[in-house]
Parts: structure tokens; C-alpha cells; sequence
């Protein structure tokens, strides 16, 4: 698989379990103060229910990438929805929203006096079709320019549902040649903790076309702790997949080094979306033939393995710390095995380990983070035999992106380990 730079394969390890800032401090040094996350996006676990036309895609774009940006809202014209365009989203853990937020308007171009006027909120904790109570209800103003609009949520019920309506335009014209526009909603607040069960991500799933039945375009993956490996046959091509779970969401870079997230919902129904470009998604029900996967069957090197040989950069998505510290998580350990697989495999090579953060807290404290979690990492290599003058560690943190910071999505692909063989050392 590909990455940002050129690499022979994509392996599976996040650099941290949670975001940049968990990491204990080393001594006096503060810990930051926690970035706010948006909880209704996709980098956060958060996928729809079901978005199949073209205006219930759109709306879930807009809502789930993060980015803010504005959209035209397709064949919605310029006096606003005859009804309120409605989005379920489902979130991966239960959740208790403090504030909801709009992005600050524009006063050129979008959104001045097209934008959706009115946005409700409701929860249910008890499944997508019931229980559903208001959290929140708000009218979005026309000329804040400068900050997000935010809205407190009026209701602290734990819900793992969102239904989100909107209605309604700022300024309803019917000669104005400009269609209805919107920008984003983000939830703020507290998620409880998810992790993936052992086998949560293996088994295969189709994901439509190919000819439909048991031998269309499908997904099948095996789960290893933190570490999964498996393939996408997709038109008769097949290609081998390896990634790594963080906080529940299975994450791995496409072969042309487009980051990917996907999550198992409530249903076991896998959801992916590609990070960046059109941000397309992937739906696969479980089912299906085996596929003819090379690395499920034991016979392809390990990413690591393939990359040192080509002289290139594997990324590595799995090896997870404990929250607030850089100590190694058990189910970082099948991760942590390929990358030793791969040096054992090759006694003369050298390697240097890199930590990368996304860019939550300060440049100072994100490098300090993944120095000494790249530190943690070449430790235990050494403890497992691996000769110490053979690897360093050094920390990037947030320096080097192989997506956009601006996003939940993106800094969740950002935080991950890189493996740099020492080509002609």
C-alpha cells in the first residue's frame, strides 16, 4: 500500500489511543487543556443510518467530514425545504451533548441570508426508530462572521441516536437565483469509551456491485488485538488491507494513500469513508465467498517487511498507549509483532522508529509525545531481542499530516507510528 510517501504497504498502528494531549507529562511540565472534539463526524465514529439520494448524501457530508465548508443543498431552492430534510446518524458509544455549533457565516459567496434557519436536534438511547426526545432547537443567524454560532443543548440524556432536522431559510426569495445553502453541525460533550470486541471486525462483507451474490465486490479482514489484516475485491481486482483499530474505529490508508475509517454499527453492518477528496463511503453486510487474500492465508510479508525491502516508509496504524501515559496497551502487542517480524526477518537492517500526533496542544507538547511513545516503542523492540544500535526513535509530532488537522477524521489517520529502514547503512 502507498502513503504519503512512497510505501510497500500500510501496517496497522495508532501512536496513541486517545488524542495528542493524553499523554502523562514527564514532570512539571502541564498537561494542555483538552481540544473539543466534534462528536458528530465521522473521525469520531459517528456514520448515518441511511443516506442514499442525493440531498440526504450531501446533507451527511456536510454534517460528518468536519470541514465546514458550505453546500448548496440540491433541488432545494431559494425559498428553502417544503418539508425539513431530515439525517439519522448514529454514534458509537452513548453520548451526552453540552453544545451544539455552527460555523461562522460568510458575507460574500455563502451563506449570507440562504442558509437553512432552523436546526433541531433529538436523541434516543433506545434504537433509530424510537425514544427519540428534543436535545436541542435553534435558528441560525445570517450575519455572524467571525465566530461559531453555539447552542447550549437543553437536555443531558445520554443518547447514542441523533435525528437532525432542518427547515426552513434565513431569507426565503423566490427571485433570488441562489439555492438554499448549509454548512456543518457539531455536537460538543462527553462520549463513554469504546473499544472494539476481539473478533468485532473479522468476517467478510459485501459491498455491492460486481455481478451481486456471494463472489460480488466485498471486504473480508481478520482481527488480531488492535492489528487487522485482510483484503477488497472490488471488479475482480483484489488488494491486501492492513490497519489498526483506536478507540473502536478501524483505521488504514488506501493504496493510493488516501486514509480510510471504518466502524461495525449497532446492526454489524461495516461503515467506511475515505478521509479527504469526495469522502466516499462504504456499506458491507456480512456475507460472502472467502477471498483469494494472500495475507489471511499467511503467504504475503508483513508491511513492514515489504517496505524495508523496497527501501521505503511503512506507515503503521495499531500500537496503543494507555490513556495519559506512553505505556503500551496489551492489544498494541500483534502490531508491535509484525514490526519485529520484520527486523528478525532482516538481521543487517536499521530502522528509525517515528511518533507522529495530530495537532491538538502545543507543537512543544505534541513533540515531546511522540518522541517518548516512539521511545516506548523501540524499547520494547529491544526488550525482545532486537539489538539497540540497530534503531533509533524520534518524535515528529504534528509536523508531518498525512491528512488534514482541521478535522476528527483526519487527525485520528494523523496519529500513527512510521518505520524508516536505513537504506544503505
Amino acid at each position: 500500500m502507498a502513503g504519503a510517501r512512497p510505501t510497500a504497504a500500510v501496517l496497522a498502528v495508532a501512536i496513541g489511543l486517545m488524542p495528542a494531549f493524553t499523554s502523562a507529562p514527564l514532570d512539571a511540565q502541564s498537561v494542555p487543556d483538552p481540544v473539543r472534539t466534534d462528536l458528530i463526524d465521522y473521525g469520531s465514529g459517528a456514520f448515518p443510518l441511511a443516506a442514499d439520494d442525493g440531498l440526504q448524501s450531501t446533507v451527511a457530508r456536510a454534517i460528518l467530514d468536519g470541514l465546514g465548508g458550505f453546500i448548496r443543498l440540491p433541488g432545494i431552492g431559494p425559498e428553502g425545504p417544503e418539508e425539513p430534510i431530515q439525517l439519522l446518524v448514529e454514534l458509537p458509544a452513548m453520548t451526552t451533548f453540552h453544545t451544539f455549533a455552527v460555523p461562522p457565516m460568510s458575507s460574500f459567496g455563502c451563506c449570507n441570508g440562504t442558509h437553512i434557519a432552523t436546526v433541531v436536534v433529538e436523541g434516543s438511547a433506545t434504537g433509530p426508530e424510537e425514544g427519540f426526545e428534543e436535545l436541542a432547537s435553534f435558528q441560525v443567524a445570517g450575519d455572524e462572521y467571525d465566530a461559531d454560532q453555539e447552542f447550549p443543548a437543553t437536555s443531558p440524556t445520554p443518547v447514542r441516536w441523533l435525528r437532525i432536522s432542518l427547515d426552513g431559510r434565513q431569507n426565503p426569495d423566490p427571485d433570488d437565483y441562489r439555492g438554499t445553502a448549509f454548512t456543518d453541525l457539531r455536537g460538543y460533550g462527553e462520549q463513554e469509551p469504546r473499544e472494539a470486541a476481539p473478533d468485532e471486525f473479522t468476517g467478510i462483507f459485501l459491498t455491492g456491485g460486481g455481478g451481486g451474490g456471494a463472489n460480488s465486490n466485498r471486504i473480508e479482514l481478520l482481527q488480531n488485538g488492535a492489528l487487522v489484516v485482510g483484503c477488497r475485491q472490488s471488479g475482480g481486482a483484489v488488494g491486501e488491507l492492513s490497519g489498526g483499530i483506536e478507540n473502536g474505529i478501524l483505521k488504514f490508508l488506501a493504496g493510493d494513500g488516501v486514509p480510510s475509517l471504518f466502524v461495525i454499527n449497532s446492526e454489524g453492518t461495516l461503515l467506511g469513508v475515505e478521509v479527504g477528496r469526495s469522502y466516499g463511503r462504504t456499506i458491507g453486510t456480512r456475507g460472502g465467498n472467502p477471498i483469494d487474500c494472500a495475507p489471511l492465508r499467511g503467504e504475503s510479508d508483513n508491511g513492514v517487511t515489504q517496505a524495508i525491502d523496497a527501501c521505503e516508509t511503512a506507515i503503521v496504524y495499531g500500537v496503543n498507549f494507555d490513556v495519559d501515559s506512553d505505556q503500551l496497551r496489551p492489544d498494541a502487542v500483534p502490531a508491535l509483532q509484525e514490526i519485529l517480524e520484520a527486523l528478525v526477518a532482516r538481521p543487517d537492517a536499521t530502522a528509525t522508529i517515528e511518533g507522529h500526533t495530530d495537532s491538538d496542544a502545543s507543537d512543544e507538547y505534541n513533540l515531546d509525545l511522540s518522541s517518548r511513545r516512539a521511545a516506548s516503542v523501540m524499547a520494547w523492540l529491544v526488550e525482545q531481542g532486537v539489538d539497540a544500535p540497530r534503531l533509533s526513535a524520534v518524535g515528529r509530532g504534528e509536523a508531518e499530516p498525512v491528512a488534514d488537522n482541521e478535522t476528527a477524521a483526519g487527525k485520528a489517520a494523523n496519529r500513527r507510528v512510521e518505520i524508516e529502514p536505513g537504506c544503505g547503512d
